[in-house]
């Protein structure tokens, strides 16, 4: 078969978070078994409508797969109607986080075939296999598709995959790496301009209310020495140089953790890194701080959320707020930079406790801050606590598919809930005198845009800038 797969242009940014990780990791699954794969990534495009006609007309395509986060979906619904239009008979199958949650939903679109639930590489897979030899789809566990009636069905679930280093390496053969070097990443700014993202372990221990379930709660690991080897071969092959770890929490097995910061010493590559999906507080010591910087570390962020041991309880986070002074202490010794994420607008929350997280991010030694407002996406248990207790914006479609719905209490509205988040960033940034170290982010043409949209979404009225999809 030919098999196109797709990354979608993004509706709520013009910026991307590195390669289109996902399809690089389910391309090779399909290639083994004889198809041919290519990778199309629309996010890279300022204009994807034609982009995506002249690939669709290039070839005879039996299978198209697009991949999608939450706030992603519009743009994918849109790709797909595109295909539609151009093929009503071509195949499309919907993968990655947001399908997931919502599968029968997904599939019961009329641009929509197939949903791969869940981890892909196994599923898409066997779906190949009995797809391509017109076998009975039922037998494919973690498939949702439309039967001969039209209708939707779920198959059974598919288990996780123990043995994460069975995974092949991602085919990033497939994507034009130079193309990603030259585009503006919503991450932390690269200390090298050859930067991409990298998984070394799947699935996080702790069930924090307000997060997807997309690789389990299970923590599951790549082994030091497989994942030196990819390392070694983006940095051999496509002279990558920085690495963005992008683990739910690298850091769970802190052993783990050292030697592979070990094995990145001894093999002598000139290499840095940076984790910007968050690390673990409790799962750190000043030796494994020690040993990231020695590695190349410029950069960490510390997901902490909230200074209110009550809603540190009730999200289910349970953060030891005590470790931040000593962790953020350790980062300031070995010289890496730290970003603290914090989120107001819990429900049940109180204004004055979101004070109290203002407060307490000023008071860090911490180098910058986002603060978030909170957003119950769909398939989060917060999802399901705030539409039964009817805390959200009056009026508001409750549509897991596509809507993204605001939490509003007695205590607070959205209108609210801007104001305490332009309150908590000029209030940080004032503190230690922040502002004067981000002055030279804003004057360089590498961060300058990162920032620039920041300060746009941020300040400025929604009635000026336009809605923002993420609500947030």
């Amino acid at each position: 078969m030919n098999i196109l797969l797709i990354r979608a242009k993004p509706t709520f940014m013009d910026m991307i978070v590195g390669i289109p990780i996902g399809l690089v990791y389910i391309a090779p699954v399909a290639e083994k078994r004889g198809h041919h794969v290519e990778i199309l990534d629309l996010a890279l495009e300022a204009d994807p409508h034609p982009v995506l006609l002249r690939k669709l007309e290039e070839r005879k395509w039996d299978l198209a797969g697009l991949s999608c986060m939450t706030p992603e979906f519009e743009g994918a619904e849109i790709a797909a109607r595109h295909i539609k239009e151009f093929d009503p008979a071509l195949p499309i199958i919907f993968g990655g986080q947001h399908p997931t949650i919502v599968p029968e939903q997904a599939v019961s679109q009329e641009f929509c075939d197939f949903v791969c639930i869940g981890e892909g590489e196994e599923t898409f897979g066997h779906f190949v296999d009995v797809w391509s030899s017109h076998r009975d789809l039922s037998q494919v566990a973690g498939l949702a598709y439309k039967d001969k009636d039209g209708q939707p069905r779920r198959n059974a679930p598919r288990p996780t995959i123990e043995d994460v280093d069975s995974i092949p390496i991602p085919a990033y053969q497939l994507l034009d790496m130079d193309r990603y070097a030259e585009a503006d990443s919503a991450r932390y700014t690269p200390k090298y301009k050859r930067a991409t993202q990298i998984f070394t372990s799947r699935g996080c221990p702790w069930h924090c209310t307000y997060c997807h379930d997309l690789f389990g709660k299970h923590f599951r690991a790549r082994s030091p020495e497989n994942v030196l080897e990819e390392m070694r071969l983006l940095y051999d092959t496509y002279h990558i140089q920085e690495f963005m770890v992008e683990d739910d929490i690298f850091n769970f097995d802190m052993d783990r953790a050292k030697k592979i910061c070990d094995l990145i010493i001894e093999s002598g590559m000139k290499v840095a890194l940076q984790f910007g999906n968050g690390i673990r507080l409790e799962r750190m010591d000043e030796e494994l701080v020690h040993k990231l910087a020695a590695a190349g570390t410029h950069h960490v962020s510390i997901a902490i959320e909230s200074a209110s041991p009550r809603i540190q309880s009730l999200s289910r986070k349970n953060l030891k707020l005590h470790m931040v002074k000593d962790v953020v202490g350790w980062t300031r010794r070995y010289g890496i930079n730290t970003l603290g994420f914090f989120m107001i607008g819990f429900p049940g929350e109180t204004v004055e406790e979101i004070k109290m997280t203002i407060r307490f991010a000023c008071e860090t030694e911490l180098d910058e801050a986002l603060f978030s407002i909170v957003i119950p996406y769909a398939g989060t248990e917060m999802r399901s606590q705030v539409i039964r207790m009817g805390m959200y914006d009056e009026g508001a479609e409750v549509d897991n598919l596509r809507g993204v719905i605001r939490i509003e209490t007695p205590d607070f509205d959205f209108k609210t809930l801007k104001r305490l988040q332009r309150r908590a960033y000029m209030m940080f940034f004032l503190t230690r005198f922040r502002f004067l170290k981000m002055l030279p982010k804003l004057f360089s043409l590498r961060s300058s845009k990162r920032y620039l949209r920041a300060i746009e979404r941020n300040f400025l009225p929604e009635a000026i800038v336009g809605p923002n999809t993420r609500a947030n």
